[in-house]
């Protein structure tokens, strides 16, 4: 736990930390009502024509945003003390260099939780409040928008966690953001071209839309939410895995 204390303090005092961390929920629920606003442009309908669900799908969208930002904090919380020159002096103080990255990883993946689940609800919300002012019924507070709001936060935690493993693994938090936002991008390129459709199903994007129940079952990522659960463990371990198996293995 001292390992962990002592990175969540680093990582409160990083540099643009915690202004990243409010600009991820700030900008998402901007994108959610830009999403929500352009209805009428990109489905057709207004917000009084739509189906409730498709609304306050399109303002969830929003969370997007704050992928990418959070993407960012956690390239800073891997690369800062490499470009510092102060990782060498922790990695005296903790010479098992792997409880210094796990305790990273849990780090970044607790701020990143916190802010996605904010995220989300106030992207939902967005979509919510169009629905009022539409003079339309809000969607159900159910199990379904549950669900959807939960697997819509994991993805920013899955990029929060691939920035800070790619910034280890580099030394650099610019290799950290484009490391994760490669990873990001990846399911596009792949349906780019129908023989990659195959991995569609093995990539962080596809555990992300099973958990939050959005995947088309007859598409080439659907799974259902446990396989979807186990394939985002499996990405967070295996990136924490690497990061921390690199670590180890150079001199600084």
């Amino acid at each position: 736990m001292t390992v962990v204390r002592s990175e969540l303090v680093k990582a409160l005092t990083v540099r643009s930390g915690p202004a990243l961390a409010l600009v991820a929920g700030g900008a998402a629920v901007v994108l959610a009502a830009v999403f929500v606003a352009s209805l009428p442009i990109t489905q057709h309908v207004s917000v009084a024509e739509a189906l409730p669900a498709e609304v306050v799908s399109a303002a969830l969208v929003g969370i997007d945003v704050t992928a990418v930002v959070l993407t960012v904090l956690g390239a800073l919380v891997g690369g800062a003390e490499h470009a510092a020159g102060t990782v060498v002096p922790t990695y005296l103080l903790t010479p098992r260099r792997t409880r210094v990255v796990v305790a990273k990883a849990v780090v970044v993946g607790a701020i990143a939780v916190v802010v996605a689940a904010v995220a989300a609800v106030l992207c939902a919300a967005v979509g919510q409040g169009a629905l009022l002012l539409a003079g339309s019924d809000p969607v159900p507070i159910d199990g379904t928008l549950l669900r959807s709001l939960a697997g819509n936060a994991t993805g920013p935690v899955l990029y929060a966690v691939a920035g800070l493993a790619g910034a280890v693994l580099t030394r650099s938090t610019g290799g950290g953001v484009a490391g994760a936002l490669g990873l990001l991008l990846v399911p596009a390129v792949v349906g780019w071209f129908p023989g990659l459709s195959l991995l569609a199903p093995l990539l962080p994007a596809a555990a992300v839309h099973g958990l939050s129940g959005v995947a088309d079952p007859a598409g080439a990522e659907y799974l259902a939410a446990a396989p979807a659960a186990l394939l985002l463990v499996g990405w967070l371990t295996g990136m924490v895995g690497t990061a921390a198996w690199r670590a180890e293995a150079r001199d600084a």
